[in-house]
C-alpha cells in the first residue's frame, strides 16, 4: 500500500516541476478480509503523526485508508446508513443482487450510478473482460513462477527468469493496446524499457 501510494505521489512531477506542485495523494484499499481485527471499525485511515504527539499530523499530502468489508455486515440496502455505507454494499454486491435493488441504492449518488454504468458496459464487453482475464492469468502466473523459483532456492535465476516473464507479458500487454503506464504498473518495467521493447517488435 505505502509503495503504490508512493508512485501515486511522486508520479505527479516531472522533470523540472516543483515540489510545491504536489497535491495530497489518497490511498484507498478495499479487503474482502480483516486486516485490524483489534480495531472495532470497518474503516480505518492513516497518516504520519509525531510520536509523542499524535494529533500533530505532519502532513495531509499522506493518507491511505483500509476498509474491512467482512465487519460491515451489509446484508441488504436496509443496513446502509451513510454514503460509505453505500459505496461497501455496491462494492460487495455489483452483478449478485437484482437490477432494481441496486437501482434504488444509486438514486440520489450520481458516483455511484457512474460506476455502475461502467460495470454494465465492462461486463458486457467481450474484449474488456478478455483483458481482465488476462492480467487475473497474470498475475496467478507470476505468484506460480515465484513459488517454484523459491523452491528451487534459486534466488538469481528466479530473478532473471521473473524480469524474463515480465518483458513476456508486457509485449503481450503491448499488442492488447495496454497504455504504458498500466503495463509499468502491472509488471513493475519502467516505461523506457517498455517502449524500448515495443520498439524492436
Amino acid at each position: 500500500s505505502l509503495y503504490y501510494w508512493a508512485r501515486s505521489y511522486a508520479g505527479q512531477l516531472k522533470k523540472g516541476d516543483d515540489y510545491i506542485e504536489l497535491t495530497p495523494s489518497v490511498c484507498i484499499n478495499l479487503l474482502d478480509f480483516e486486516i485490524f481485527p483489534q480495531l472495532p471499525g470497518y474503516h480505518s485511515c492513516f497518516q504520519i503523526t509525531e510520536a509523542d504527539a499524535p494529533e500533530y499530523v505532519l502532513s495531509d499530502h499522506l493518507q491511505i485508508h483500509f476498509i474491512e468489508l467482512p465487519k460491515n455486515h451489509l446484508k441488504s440496502t436496509g443496513d446502509v446508513k451513510d454514503k460509505l455505507d453505500t459505496w461497501c454494499y455496491y462494492f460487495e454486491h455489483e452483478g449478485t443482487v437484482e437490477e432494481e435493488d441496486m437501482t434504488l441504492l444509486l438514486k440520489d449518488n450520481p458516483a455511484l450510478g457512474k460506476a455502475h454504468r461502467v460495470y454494465r458496459t465492462f461486463t458486457a464487453d467481450d474484449e474488456l473482460m478478455d483483458i481482465a482475464e488476462a492480467r487475473e492469468k497474470w498475475q496467478r502466473d507470476v505468484s506460480s513462477r515465484l513459488r517454484s523459483a523459491e523452491q528451487r532456492g534459486k534466488e538469481e535465476g528466479m530473478q532473471q527468469g521473473m524480469h524474463q516473464a515480465r518483458r513476456e507479458d508486457a509485449l503481450k500487454m503491448l499488442k492488447r493496446g495496454f497504455p504504458l503506464s498500466d503495463i509499468a504498473e502491472i509488471t513493475g518495467l519502467s516505461e523506457q524499457e517498455i517502449g524500448d521493447l515495443e520498439r524492436s517488435t
